[in-house]
């Protein structure tokens, strides 16, 4: 099942405070105790819930923020559902995930379905095989803007460009060395890996007045974490970088102090081709900071450990 991190506004996030998240439902007996307690006009609305690492159902008043209700981590679910007293106890009447703070999938119902069922909640009159209204987030490869898709209508509502109809965001870009001159190395993450549980599949592209390149290239999360590491190593003590040099198929180098005065960036592929490629790059001097939080965006929206 797929985690989604949170994808809002970073204000928002830095104000969660450590142990003040969402009620946790392990029971009917939680639900009662947390519903009854709730004034009429609360009980009329939808309430805010996330579903935790744990599958643990989490609930909040609806005008609650999602990362608040989750601590301030990663969900399983998230949205808004409703209840109303039975015969037989509380049971769930609505359930939509609605959730700009964490933009999750239709198909996060699977989590909410099973963490009711854990709880013994009776879903059954808002079962439909999926939530009552379920809505479809994309974020934008352009500007970056995550939008809600209404009428299958798959357009940025900020800035008019196409969204991605088969995943929640597009190719995401890991690494762009690129410069003035129309030299760049450019690392792009295009989706799942078809064949690799937990993979992700990539593209190596090179680009200068004289040569162009492209290869493809599989990553997960160790692999991610090193390119992180060589990140951190170049801009805490000046080091070069060398990434994925001691495995199989493509490695990327970067020399800071290049031939030409200014970093050279090397890709070799002793697999395929048996090419090497030397790509001297005028680097901007915030091109660390600025990679390290491309990182954060891959790690974020593609989740390589689902």
């Amino acid at each position: 099942m797929t985690a989604y991190a949170y994808v809002g506004p970073a204000d928002i996030a830095a104000a969660v405070r450590p142990g003040g998240g969402g009620a946790r439902i392990r029971n009917p007996a939680d639900l009662d105790t947390f519903l009854s307690a709730r004034p009429a006009d609360e009980l009329a609305e939808p309430f805010t819930f996330v579903v935790d690492a744990s599958l643990t159902l989490r609930l909040a008043p609806r005008r609650s923020e999602h990362v608040a209700c989750a601590d301030g981590k990663p969900v399983r679910a998230a949205g808004e559902l409703g209840f109303a007293r039975t015969s037989s106890g509380w049971a769930v009447t609505y359930a939509s995930n609605q959730s700009t703070g964490y933009c999750p999938d239709p198909e996060s119902w699977r989590s909410l379905a099973a963490a009711l069922t854990h709880a013994g909640i009776d879903r059954s009159a808002a079962d439909t095989g999926g939530y009552t209204h379920p809505i479809v987030y994309r974020r934008c490869p352009s500007c970056a803007e995550w939008n809600s898709v209404q009428d299958a209508h798959f357009v940025c509502s900020l800035c008019d460009a196409d969204l991605p109809a088969d995943h929640r965001t597009g190719p995401t870009d890991l690494a762009l060395l690129a410069d003035e001159e129309g030299n760049s190395v450019r690392i792009t993450v295009l989706g799942r890996h078809p064949r690799m549980v937990a993979g992700l599949a990539a593209e190596i592209v090179v680009e200068t007045p004289f040569v162009r390149g492209r290869l493809e290239l599989s990553l997960w999360r160790r692999r991610l974490e090193a390119w992180g590491h060589a990140l951190d190593a170049a801009f805490d003590r000046g080091e070069d970088i060398a990434w994925m040099t001691v495995e199989r198929g493509p490695s990327i180098s970067i020399r800071l102090a290049g031939e030409r005065d200014c970093p050279e960036v090397i890709v070799e592929d002793d697999t395929i081709s048996m090419a090497t490629v030397r790509v001297p790059v005028d680097l901007p001097r915030n091109w660390i900071d600025s990679h390290q939080q491309k990182l954060r965006d891959v790690l974020t929206l593609w989740n390589p450990e689902d």
